[in-house]
């Protein structure tokens, strides 16, 4: 979140990109006097109550708050003018053992199981079937 780094990013790019891990994006925005859009390349929240045992950078209290946090975060990048997308971190928990670098969150729509969380799912179809619509509204 470096203002000279996007600043620069703004001037040789499309898009500016970024990952930004919080509760809410709706009032993220590039330096002054930056015009670019913006791109979240990654977001995710976790939680402990099935799956993995790690909730990841952002904890959720359950697999239904999982599901209003991710409706809460997009539904506020749609309310902000400069965000044109935002990418959910990954559709599969990490494994139990960790992967590689050692990260085991659960943090994916599905578990290492391939069971979905179908509580977050819902709030995911609920929010992104009328999203254009959403956005136009605010």
């Amino acid at each position: 979140m470096n203002p000279v780094v996007q600043q620069a990013a703004a001037e040789f790019c499309d898009v500016v990109s970024f990952n930004k891990y919080e509760y809410s994006v709706e009032q993220v925005h590039l330096p002054e006097g930056v015009d670019a859009p913006i791109m979240i390349g990654e977001f995710h929240f976790g939680s402990l109550d099935r799956g993995s045992f790690h909730a990841g950078i952002r904890e959720a209290s359950s697999q239904v708050n999982r599901g209003e946090l991710y409706q809460s975060y997009i539904q506020g990048a749609l309310r902000n003018p400069q965000i044109i997308g935002a990418h959910w971190f990954q559709y599969v928990d990490q494994p139990l053992t960790g992967r590689s670098d050692g990260e085991n969150y659960n943090v994916g729509m599905i578990d290492i199981c391939d069971k979905p969380y179908y509580e977050l799912i819902e709030k995911v179809r609920e929010t992104n079937y009328p999203l254009f619509e959403y956005r136009m509204e605010h």
